[in-house]
């Protein structure tokens, strides 16, 4: 478990190399109240969400990250820049019943204003397994409040 984690950081932070991808650092509130930041992969408009913060109802803590491709950037307005997106997702965190894990995918609409704001909503619909004392079980609960609308707000940086 551990080689597969440092492999999995190995490969989040070879698309974080060079310091010109512009990044984003903010709030995600929605099902979850999180902190969220976000890193523009080099030479494309595709990103790499993270996020860390309280479950639904402050029943417990959570990670999420999703790679995020770009599908659309329409020109809605003269100023500030558009962006449709969809990508996998990831999500692990620890309930009074127990620890999680969930996978799923992110898709959302953000804009970008001409000043450093980004505002965004999304939806983080999920399947995954729980762990209860030595029981595993599959569960679809993050695909209910991952179904929930977020709302982030973001300093881009």
């Amino acid at each position: 478990m551990k080689r597969f984690i440092l492999i999995l950081i190995t490969i989040l932070a070879s698309a974080f190399v060079g310091a010109a991808q512009p990044k984003a650092l903010g709030v995600r509130v929605g099902a979850d109240c999180q902190l969220s930041y976000e890193h523009n992969v080099r030479d494309c408009a595709d990103f790499v969400e993270l996020d860390f913060g309280m479950q639904f109802l402050g029943l417990g803590w959570n990670a999420a990250g999703a790679y995020n491709f770009m599908v659309a950037q329409p020109q809605w307005t003269r100023r500030g820049e558009w962006g449709v997106y969809i990508g996998p997702a990831l999500k692990a965190g620890y309930m009074r019943i127990g620890g999680y894990l969930s996978a799923g995918f992110q898709a959302g609409m953000e804009y970008t204003f001409s000043f450093p704001l980004q505002v965004s909503i999304d939806i983080r619909p999920a399947v995954g397994v729980a762990m209860e004392g030595r029981y595993f079980f599959i569960y679809g609960a993050e695909a209910v409040f991952g179904s929930i609308p977020c709302l982030s707000l973001r300093y881009r940086f």
